[in-house]
């Protein structure tokens, strides 16, 4: 994104609605600056500058258009064929049954609008669960970006690039759960250098109570339990 100079009337009705605070003023010059830009792509899309001065380059180059496609909603991920954050994350677990008896669902949620979030982080992250052997959701953008399925490393030329959010999905075994999140809180706080939101899945049992949230409690975790209910998704 940039700001065309000959065109801005120096109004600032664009400085609000830009969610990482990158349109600034410098030398008595509006424009974005381009390493807190995310390409969100939220000033132009709602029309909020009169003369139209707020513009996009024809072709964003790689890899800055990664920041695009994590970071802009109208923009599809190509390896998973889904817009946003490039996956359905949890939603969908009445078709695709990922989340068994037995198995927790996990998702590492890196940056929010106002912080966004460095691949470098990520990165940090996705290594350190490789070391943890956990097992990967295989429809997330997040795995386009691994060059090394050992270790965990990504590509080594994306690691600069800044998003408005990217979540590692992944599954683990019921019994390692509780012990995991004590540790993986551990290492997020100590660190990462961007915010992050951990959120895990369980299947509540045919009276809706879920053993694992008071496993949870009893742990000392603080949660913030929601309940979703598909009634007939899964039916054909």
């Amino acid at each position: 994104m940039y700001i065309e100079k000959e065109l801005c009337k120096k109004c600032l009705d664009c400085r609000p609605v830009c969610p990482m605070g990158a349109i600034v003023v410098k030398d008595k010059e509006v424009l974005i600056d381009y390493e807190t830009c995310v390409e969100c792509g939220v000033c132009r899309r709602l029309n909020i500058c009169p003369v139209g001065a707020i513009k996009q380059v024809e072709t964003i180059p790689y890899p800055r258009i990664v920041r695009a496609v994590f970071s802009d909603p109208t923009i599809r991920h190509e390896s998973t064929g889904i817009s946003g954050r490039g996956t359905e994350e949890m939603k969908t677990n009445d078709i695709t049954n990922n989340f068994v008896k037995g198995k927790i669902g996990f998702s590492i949620e890196l940056g929010r609008p106002g912080i966004g979030a460095y691949l470098i982080d990520l990165e940090k992250v996705v290594k350190e669960l490789k070391r943890k052997k956990v097992e990967f959701a295989k429809d997330n953008p997040v795995m386009d970006l691994i060059a090394d399925q050992e270790t965990g490393a990504l590509r080594p030329e994306v690691l600069g690039e800044k998003v408005l959010s990217a979540i590692a999905e992944f599954i683990i075994d019921e019994n390692r759960a509780v012990d995991f999140i004590t540790e993986i809180k551990a290492f997020m706080n100590r660190e990462l250098d961007s915010v992050a939101t951990m959120s895990v899945i369980s299947r509540a049992d045919s009276k809706g109570g879920c053993r694992f949230i008071e496993r949870l409690k009893s742990a000392g975790h603080d949660i913030y339990p929601n309940g979703k209910v598909n009634i007939g998704l899964a039916l054909v």
